[in-house]
C-alpha cells in the first residue's frame, strides 16, 4: 500500500512539474503579436520585424486613423521609427484629426523622431482639424526645441 501512495504521489508531482514547464513555454514573450499596433505598443521589436517581412501593410490605419509610424513617434522609440521608416510609409499621412507623425512627434517633444522625418521631407505646412501645424503643436505643448527645430527648418526651405 505504501509502494502505490508513493507511486501516485511522484505521478501527480511529475505531472505538475510538466504542467507547469508547458504552461510557462508559450508566456507572451515567445508569441509573436497579431498586429503591428499592438506590436508598437508593447515595444516588441521582434513581432515588428516578423510582422513586416510577412507584408503587414506599413501604412495601415487604427480605429483613429493612425499609422504605425504615428503610434511610435507618439511612444518615442528611435529603433521601432528606424524600421518602420526602412518599409517606406507615407509620412504625411493624417489621423481622424489632422495629425500626422511629424505633429504627434513635435507634441511630444521627440526631437530625435523630428529629424528625421525633417530628413525625409516630412510636410511642416500641414495642419490638424483644429488649424495647428506641427511647429505651433511644439510650442502649445511646451516643447522649445522641438520648435525652434521646426522653425529654423521652415525658414531653411522658404529661403531655398
Amino acid at each position: 500500500m505504501k509502494l502505490i501512495s508513493k507511486l501516485i504521489l511522484s505521478s501527480v508531482l511529475l505531472f505538475t512539474a510538466f504542467v507547469g514547464t508547458a504552461h510557462s513555454s508559450t508566456s507572451d514573450t515567445d508569441v509573436v503579436k497579431e498586429n503591428i499596433f499592438e506590436a508598437i505598443q508593447n515595444i516588441d521589436i521582434v513581432s515588428l520585424n516578423v510582422l513586416l517581412a510577412e507584408g503587414a501593410d506599413i501604412n495601415e490605419v487604427d480605429e483613429q486613423g493612425n499609422t504605425a509610424l504615428m503610434l511610435a513617434s507618439k511612444i518615442g522609440n528611435p529603433r521601432m521609427v528606424k524600421i518602420i521608416l526602412a518599409h517606406n510609409p507615407n509620412i504625411n499621412l493624417q489621423n481622424n484629426e489632422g495629425y500626422t507623425a511629424l505633429m504627434i512627434a513635435s507634441q511630444q517633444g521627440q526631437v530625435h523622431i523630428v529629424e528625421k522625418l525633417l530628413s525625409l521631407e516630412a510636410d511642416t505646412s500641414i495642419r490638424n482639424m483644429d488649424g495647428f501645424t506641427a511647429s505651433e503643436l511644439a510650442i502649445r505643448f511646451g516643447q522649445p526645441q522641438t520648435a525652434d527645430l521646426l522653425n529654423s527648418r521652415a525658414q531653411t526651405s522658404i529661403a531655398r
